[in-house]
Formats: structure tokens, C-alpha cells, sequence
């Protein structure tokens, strides 16, 4: 079975789940309506003061921009990791035979709430690190800065399940999402799988709207807007559907009910099977 076969399969047996609990969409709408009105709160001022023409002009940023961006990313990650632990928690209720709600949901993100507080921190330190080596660098910095942040985006693979899930530390548990990934799939994770390709033969029908839409008239492409948000909800929570599914497996060593173990088996070699 080719990689692209298994990534619809699998992701058609996350969107199973969605089709039992629609409701578990209204987790990425509600995260993405916050951070647009956060984005909104911090760069409107911004945007108003001149910082960014100052910088399209210069490439000059001044130091305290990047506090700022600090302090954009420490927001946004919290709601976004908030609503992606209610998601997560809400699949877990679901694979062990319950019926989820959005109040258990929000209740076990609300129960975690140092923990994702501190995640947020780390999650931008990491962010802003990373941003402001590829804004002072080269062309090689920002190669480095791209591998880089590859790696984190693959030791943070689990780190929402581990997070609601588990009892350890935002810094324990990091290190436990990078060993259930190295357990079980390793490398296999970037090259093996991904939600990429099928997202963008998704896209494909709204691209070719908007561009007939654009062609009948210049504001026409706001048609397409409300496909790309529902799409951009619909894999969000998909992705983290199978973020619990994949914790599951990794953890229980079986795939949860409505996932097929082949496909798991096939995608994510164990390690000690190829030893």
C-alpha cells in the first residue's frame, strides 16, 4: 500500500469520527476565531505605528519587536493548544466507548491549564528562536532554521495527548512524546506520512473557484473563503483525531475502534521489528 493510499484511508477513518461527533469541528472554528481577534489585538497597533512599513523598508527590526512577537505567540499557542487538548480529550471519550461533549471537552483542557500555560511559553521561546534565526541569517541560517524546526515539529508530535492524558511535566512530557515517536516510528513520521498532499487536492476545487469566481468579478474570490475555513477546520481536527488515535497505538500497542491496526502497522514500523 502506497504512502498516499494510507494517508486517505487514515484520514478518512478520522473523518469517521467527525461524522459521529460533528460537533468536534466547532474546537478548530472556536480556536481560529480566537486567534484571529488576537492577531488582530497585537498587529493592528503595530500596524498603525508604521513598524511594518519601517521594516519592508529597512530590514531593521527593533529589539522590543521581538518581545512583541513573544508575547503574540505565548497567546496564540495557549488558545490554540487549549482547544486542540478539549479536541483530544473529546477522541479519547469517544475510543473508550463514551459520548463526548463540549463541556468535558473544555473541562479536562480547563483542568490542564498550568501545564498548557507553561507548554505555551516553551512552544514560543522555541518559536520566536527560531524566527529570529532565519530574520538575522543567511540563506544557510534559514536552511538551519527550517531543519530545525522540523525536528521540534517531530519531538512535539504527541505533546497534546501526553499533556492531557499524562500527569508529567510540559518538559517531561516532551520528552515522552519524543520517545513514543522514536519507539514506535522514528524518522518514518515526516517521510512515511503526512497530511499535506491530501490537504492540497482538497484545496484544488476552491483554488478553480476562485479563480472562475475572480475571473466573473474582483471581490468574487470571497466565495471561496468560507470552503477554505471549513476545510482548515475540518483537517485540523483531524489531525487531531489521529494524534490520539496514533498516542493510543503507541501506548496500547492496538489501534483504537474505527482505525484499522494494518494501516498503523504498514505506515509506522516499530523500531524492534526492523532490528
Amino acid at each position: 500500500m502506497n504512502t498516499l493510499s494510507r494517508s486517505w484511508e487514515l484520514i478518512g477513518e478520522s473523518f469517521a469520527i467527525i461524522r459521529k461527533d460533528k460537533k468536534l469541528i466547532l474546537f478548530p472554528i472556536l480556536s481560529g476565531l480566537a486567534m484571529l481577534a488576537i492577531a488582530a489585538i497585537y498587529f493592528v497597533p503595530l500596524l498603525a505605528l508604521g513598524v511594518f512599513k519601517r521594516y519592508a523598508q529597512s530590514h531593521a527590526v527593533d529589539p522590543s519587536f521581538y518581545a512583541w512577537l513573544f508575547l503574540w505567540y505565548c497567546t496564540s499557542y495557549f488558545v490554540m493548544i487549549f482547544f486542540n487538548c478539549a479536541l483530544a480529550a473529546c477522541a479519547q471519550i469517544r475510543f473508550s466507548g463514551g459520548e463526548p461533549t463540549l463541556g468535558a471537552g473544555l473541562g479536562q483542557a480547563a483542568a490542564k491549564l498550568p501545564s498548557i500555560l507553561m507548554w505555551a511559553v516553551v512552544a514560543s521561546t522555541v518559536g520566536v528562536i527560531l524566527h529570529v534565526i532565519a530574520d538575522r541569517s543567511s540563506w544557510l541560517g534559514k536552511i538551519v532554521s527550517s531543519l530545525l524546526g522540523i525536528a521540534w515539529a517531530v519531538a512535539t508530535y504527541l505533546i497534546v495527548p501526553v499533556l492531557v492524558f499524562e500527569e508529567d511535566g510540559v518538559f517531561r512530557s516532551l520528552q515522552r512524546s519524543s520517545a513514543l515517536l522514536r519507539k514506535t516510528w522514528g524518522e518514518q513520521i515526516v517521510s512515511g506520512f503526512g497530511f499535506g498532499v491530501p490537504w492540497l487536492l482538497l484545496a484544488i476545487p476552491g483554488i478553480l473557484l476562485g479563480v472562475i469566481a475572480a475571473r466573473l468579478h474582483p471581490l468574487g474570490v470571497v466565495v471561496v473563503v468560507p470552503y477554505f475555513l471549513l476545510l482548515s477546520a475540518v483537517m485540523s481536527a483531524v489531525r487531531g483525531i489521529f494524534a490520539v488515535a496514533l498516542y493510543r497505538y503507541a501506548t496500547e500497542g492496538e489501534a483504537p475502534p474505527g482505525f484499522s491496526r494494518g494501516n498503523f502497522k504498514d505506515a509506522f514500523i516499530d523500531k524492534s521489528e526492523r532490528d
